[in-house]
């Protein structure tokens, strides 16, 4: 029973007999917090971890809703920074980490002697030999092998190994551990100085360092040239000129004329290339160094534009990250979230304007790439005009409509259907009156194309039209009669609020989403956060 126990054992053994109820094994208990400060990024686990001594993976495990990125910690939030993860409770007085790390918390046996392995009172209770349960203090905070002090992650001493930790890191008790200069923590001596008048102080003579010497305070490096090689406080000198055992004193910016040092080049604040050229294998932050130079874990840093210099790349680094194709980059689409067809344009995407006419086949798939996309056909470009939006048959001057001009007479055959039997109204050239009788306008000639027979709008590309890809974007206003005032369609995929304020309704993109960026397409980074619903579709 509880009343058995010691006043001070019995309280603790409420506390913990309390959190028996409220945690389940498998989930945390959390033996002290702490709260983060009014700023924080992603360094703030870091920092949290250090100053408590304990690893950042001891951290993450104590605080799991925080990200391996520390990306989601928030301002002036309660963190646990000493703690375990409950275990199962012992059914046969058995305990600790030989015995699946079984709990004592029990009636009369509530704490687990770390030696033993067995669950007791009394002694077991004592800091130093208590595991875990109704611990005098919290067992991590305490030494369980005489070991103490700056050099052992700052573990006190208490129990069986004395109440003193010496300046050589060592537990016990006497003046060759309790003793003024020898003892670092604990139960040290302390001089208490006489201020009575019949009493003189003498000054104690303190040798003064010489440059080079082993550090007596911490620093190293800088002016005095402190060396922190056989210190009490660490063998690695960091950037910032302080001694210590941590990966932030021995991997990146570690100064190793005064100290030792395991990697001088990883990324101690998850930055990694650049000026710096901070390595991400082995950090905490992520092996993979992105495009943007910060270290990671997720696609966005190991795949496209991942730089493998820096750190670990995985999958194809070549496919595309931002819906962009082909050009001085070189990302492919094939097998990215914005389509596999890379346009004549550069952009990734699976509509007809991606996959056909000018789609570029080094940079992804194509269906169709002879299929015109601007009107004309033959010539240099062999732009084929069936299946087009702008007629089936070619024209003898390198164009696509339905005609008669376009399908009879001079009609080429080989880039698209023609008809028979019927002959152009005239064969002689036409007089130019400023309406245009080829398809053509705008330009050196000026034609217009309201009351031709092609259509009313002058597309951008300098042809008659009545298609949105004539009467919407880049239609001519000049010389057309038609053009779209409102929900004006996008021909290139350029959409939103920032891009002429173009819609993906009504062209080629027609039922897709505006994303947040102002591109048209259909992924969830198109169709959810950010997308512009004035402008397309959004889910």
């Amino acid at each position: 029973m509880v009343s058995s126990l010691p006043v001070s054992l019995a309280i603790v053994a409420f506390i913990v007999t309390s959190i028996k109820a409220a945690v389940a094994p498998g989930e945390i208990n959390c033996r002290y917090s702490a709260f983060s400060s009014d700023n924080v990024n992603y360094y703030t686990c870091t920092e949290l971890a250090e100053w408590y001594y304990i690893t950042i993976e001891d951290f993450f495990q104590l605080n799991p809703t925080i990200d391996k990125e520390c990306s989601n910690v928030k301002p002036n939030t309660e963190y646990c920074v000493q703690g375990f993860v409950q275990p199962i409770l012992s059914t046969n007085g058995l305990c600790g980490p030989n015995n699946g790390n079984a709990s004592c918390i029990e009636d009369d046996l509530a704490c687990c002697n770390a030696e033993t392995g067995k669950c007791g009172n009394g002694d077991s209770c004592l800091p130093g030999t208590c595991y875990s349960g109704a611990c005098l203090g919290f067992p991590s905070e305490y030494s369980m092998d005489g070991n103490c002090g700056t050099q052992n992650k700052g573990l006190k001493c208490g129990g069986k190994w004395g109440s003193c930790c010496s300046v050589a890191g060592k537990c016990g008790t006497g003046e060759a551990f309790c003793g003024v200069n020898k003892c670092q923590s604990g139960n040290c001596t302390l001089i208490i100085p006489d201020w009575s008048e019949t009493t003189t102080s003498k000054p104690v003579a303190v040798p003064t360092p010489t440059p080079g010497s082993i550090s007596p305070d911490g620093s190293c490096g800088g002016a005095n040239k402190f060396m922190c090689k056989g210190s009490t406080f660490g063998d690695c000198c960091s950037s910032s000129g302080f001694c210590g055992t941590t990966t932030a004193h021995c991997t990146a910016g570690c100064q190793a004329a005064f100290g030792t040092c395991t990697s001088t080049d990883l990324s101690p604040d998850g930055t990694c290339g650049g000026t710096n050229k901070y390595r991400c294998q082995g950090s905490s932050y992520g092996d993979c160094c992105s495009s943007s130079g910060y270290c990671g874990s997720t696609s966005a840093h190991c795949s496209a534009g991942c730089q493998s210099t820096f750190g670990t790349c995985t999958g194809s680094t070549s496919i595309s990250p931002d819906g962009t194709c082909g050009g001085t980059n070189k990302w492919q689409c094939k097998g990215s979230e914005f389509g596999d067809c890379c346009s004549s344009s550069g952009y990734c995407g699976s509509t007809t304007g991606h996959c056909t006419a000018g789609c570029q086949t080094g940079f992804g798939t194509c269906t169709v790439s002879d299929m015109s996309p601007d009107g004309t056909c033959g010539g240099t470009n062999k732009y084929k005009c069936k299946g087009s939006s702008f007629g089936d048959c070619c024209s003898s001057s390198g164009y696509c409509g339905t005609t008669t001009a376009h399908c009879s007479s001079g009609c080429q055959s080989a880039f698209g259907d023609c008809s028979t039997g019927t002959s152009p109204a005239s064969s002689t050239n036409p007089v130019p009156t400023g309406v245009s009788t080829d398809g053509t306008c705008g330009g050196a000639k000026g034609l217009k194309c309201q009351g031709s027979t092609f259509g009313n709008c002058c597309s951008s590309g300098g042809y008659c039209g009545s298609t949105t890809a004539h009467c919407a974007q880049g239609c001519q206003k000049s010389f057309s009669s038609a053009c779209l005032t409102s929900n004006i369609s996008t021909n290139n995929g350029e959409c939103g609020s920032t891009k002429g304020s173009y819609t993906c309704a009504g062209g080629p993109f027609n039922g897709q989403c505006c994303s947040s960026g102002g591109f048209c397409g259909t992924t969830d980074a198109h169709c959810k956060t950010g997308c512009q619903k004035n402008f397309g579709t959004c889910k």
